[in-house]
């Protein structure tokens, strides 16, 4: 999970938390990933739902130039990433 820093926090140092720690942590990194997924959806004009369905099924062609192929790449990582925090989120508060 992200630390405040921005670095990764290793898995040890992440069991060790308590679950309010956790719960904390899982929300911060959630909030991080949403603020990070709207300036793509910004910058493309299009939803993260109809990107993350189209780019998945080959719909969007490959882009030609490098940076908005590194901004897919990325967008969909983050996307994928916002998805695994929720399900942890969701898991954690089913246990509380």
């Amino acid at each position: 999970m992200a630390q405040g820093d921005g670095g990764i926090m290793d898995v040890e140092t992440f069991r060790s938390k308590s679950t309010p720690g956790i719960l904390e942590e899982l929300r911060l990194r959630r909030r991080w990933l949403i603020t990070e997924i709207k300036k793509f959806e910004g910058k493309y004009g299009m939803s993260s739902r109809d990107f993350y369905e189209k780019w998945s099924k080959g719909l969007l062609p490959e882009p030609l130039d490098p940076e908005v192929h590194g901004d897919f790449m990325i967008w969909y990582g983050l996307i994928e990433e916002l998805d695994n925090v929720e399900e942890e989120l969701k898991r954690k508060l089913r246990t509380r």
